[in-house]
């Protein structure tokens, strides 16, 4: 039970890294094409903090998470990307939908993953960080592979796919706080 408690020492961490995702997606939404600038910027911060915390989270938690290295394997990539991106502004405008996409999917196969973890611990709601990961793979490579899209279209699943990304992930967050309550009653 001591487990459980670690475990859920630091959900709010993913719940911030959730919110600054689903804001993301909607400042995305309201603020179209003619922040393509700032959203290549912005895009490149976010993902490099989110890797930071999800770093952190995976290692205060990894003797007790089962699968704890996919958290960690996926915000080293995260804090890698961002890196290039922030370093790199005239390779983000221009490649920003290939590696947004690819962002995406790993993003998708981690809250597949998150399901997986959440069904292993018998715990209710785990089909939907699996449908939502797979959604969020499908936004990916449609992202990645339809040009005809353009870049309205771009940013409109931009949007709509940060801000699924960002509800998977505080709801995992909020499944780890139950957690929490459940273990310590």
């Amino acid at each position: 039970m001591t487990h459980t408690v670690k475990f859920a020492k630091n959900w709010w961490l993913l719940t911030i890294v959730g919110l600054a995702i689903t804001l993301l997606g909607f400042w995305v939404y309201k603020n179209p094409i003619e922040n393509y600038i700032a959203l290549s910027i912005l895009f490149s911060v976010v993902i490099f903090i989110s890797g930071i915390f999800e770093i952190i989270f995976a290692i205060t938690n990894s003797k007790i998470i089962k699968g704890w290295g996919w958290m960690l394997t996926s915000g080293i990539f995260d804090l890698i990307i961002g890196i290039i991106l922030v370093t790199k502004e005239d390779i983000t405008m221009a490649i920003l939908p290939i590696i947004f996409g690819i962002w995406l999917i790993f993003r998708g196969i981690s809250q597949v993953s998150r399901g997986i973890l959440i069904k292993q611990a018998h715990l209710k709601n785990w089909g939907w960080p699996i449908i939502g990961g797979f959604l969020v793979i499908a936004f990916g490579f449609m992202v990645i592979y339809s040009p005809q899209f353009g870049a309205a279209s771009i940013i409109i699943w931009t949007a709509l796919s940060l801000i699924l990304l960002g509800l998977l992930t505080i709801l995992f967050s909020v499944i780890i706080k139950k957690l929490n309550t459940i273990y310590n009653d």
